[in-house]
């Protein structure tokens, strides 16, 4: 959660396209985890510190909500939990080449337009998240952006805006967060093979013995 200075725009889209109403993980080159327009990039070895994390938030808030059966969302807007511990809130990723490079297009920033045959018509690739849109609704989204670069510079003429430090950035600098990423990767390789046996065991039990 942030604090916001400024709007620089705001506008409400369109109804989004109904097939994007769905969720699902693919392995194809690498492994995608689809949802609803967002489409996540990932390793193997990043997808299951991914997967680890959200399972150790899981239940952490499950605990949390046992424990108090008043929360109600929407009611409270500060972090009252943190999934993991607040250790978690400063603790860098371990499976990737470094903290803030994903394996896959780190850099990358690309707006294609797709063959009339593909249901989203705009795919726009930011590093290694891609968002999907139709024509109309990435007209609205490129509107938007223009009008909000023009207000943030018209905000940026007239208040100066420094960045205050914040711990994580002292972190990462200082590469704590290199201790431990040997076993890490050990761990979710060890995860790997365990989920690839259990794949590998309903096609075994299928074939029939000659």
């Amino acid at each position: 959660m942030g604090k916001i200075k400024n709007i620089l725009f705001q506008k409400d889209l369109p109804d989004r396209e109904r097939h994007n109403s769905r969720m699902f993980v693919d392995l194809s080159e690498n492994i995608h985890i689809h949802f609803r327009e967002l489409r996540l990039m990932f390793s193997v070895e990043e997808f299951f510190e991914f997967f680890s994390i959200l399972n150790e938030g899981a239940q952490d808030i499950k605990k949390y909500l046992k424990k108090n059966p008043g929360y109600e969302e929407q009611k409270v807007f500060d972090g009252i939990l943190i999934g993991g511990g607040p250790e978690r809130q400063l603790a860098p990723l371990r499976c990737s080449p470094k903290p803030h490079e994903s394996k896959y297009f780190p850099n990358r920033l690309q707006i294609e337009l797709q063959e009339e045959s593909v249901i989203d018509s705009i795919h726009i690739h930011y590093r290694d998240f891609r968002l999907v849109m139709n024509i109309h609704t990435f007209r609205e989204f490129v509107s938007g952006m223009k009008d909000a670069l023009n207000n943030l510079e018209n905000i940026l003429e007239e208040h100066p805006y420094s960045e205050t430090e914040h711990p994580f950035r002292k972190i990462v600098s200082d590469k704590k967060w290199e201790k431990g990423k040997i076993h890490s990767k050990e761990k979710f390789k060890k995860i790997l093979r365990n989920i690839l046996r259990r794949i590998s065991k309903p096609h075994n039990r299928g074939r029939k013995k000659a």
